[in-house]
């Protein structure tokens, strides 16, 4: 599949093309119109920011690659679909997020451990602390994608208000109640150990 391979060659690739300054709406009309070329600078534009958003997600190095991929696979996919005359990152993050909300559904329950030893070195995901990985993970759904879409995948209130569909207020509203469950799963957390 073109997808796979330029993914492939997208991840063992770390030099940009002259196409660096070209816009991503430009570069999703172009892929849609069926240059290849286009769709790997896209893809690798948003690989790094999406293989985090996923690992986030899921806390397993191997099942956020294969996430990573499905979201591109659903990116292609569904590029006939994008408006050019709306902004293209809040349009792909709810894509990603649909395709993520649908991946877990079919995924098999969360590991007891997030898994290190098959961590992708080019992440920066592997410097967070387990405690916060683990305190992620125990979010609800409708609190976790705010966070990860604001946090990890660097959205603007209103990219992340797009992508879900929900007011500014809203996302707010979810993103303050987000960190306050953190903080009280980390202090508790902490608190635990310290009685050990």
């Amino acid at each position: 599949m073109h997808v796979q391979a330029g993914f492939d060659k997208l991840a063992m690739s770390d030099s940009r093309g002259p196409s660096a300054a070209v816009s991503a709406g430009l570069l999703v009309r172009q892929a849609a119109g069926g240059d290849l070329d286009a769709f790997e600078e896209l893809i690798h534009r948003l690989q790094r920011r999406v293989y985090g958003f996923a690992y986030q997600h899921l806390r397993d190095s191997e099942e956020a690659h294969d996430l990573a991929q499905e979201i591109f696979v659903k990116l292609y996919r569904n590029l006939a679909r994008y408006d050019p005359a709306r902004p293209f990152e809040p349009w792909f993050w709810k894509l990603a997020a649909n395709t993520t909300i649908n991946y877990r559904r079919k995924r098999v329950p969360i590991p007891a451990e997030p898994s290190t030893e098959s961590a992708d070195p080019n992440s920066t995901t592997q410097t967070h602390d387990p405690a916060l990985v683990e305190a992620l993970s125990q979010l609800d759904p409708a609190y976790r994608l705010p966070i990860l879409l604001h946090y990890y995948a660097d959205l603007s209130l209103e990219q992340v208000s797009q992508s879900l569909n929900l007011s500014i207020p809203a996302i707010k509203s979810r993103l303050h109640r987000a960190r306050a469950q953190l903080r009280n799963s980390l202090a508790e957390l902490e608190e635990s150990e310290n009685l050990r």
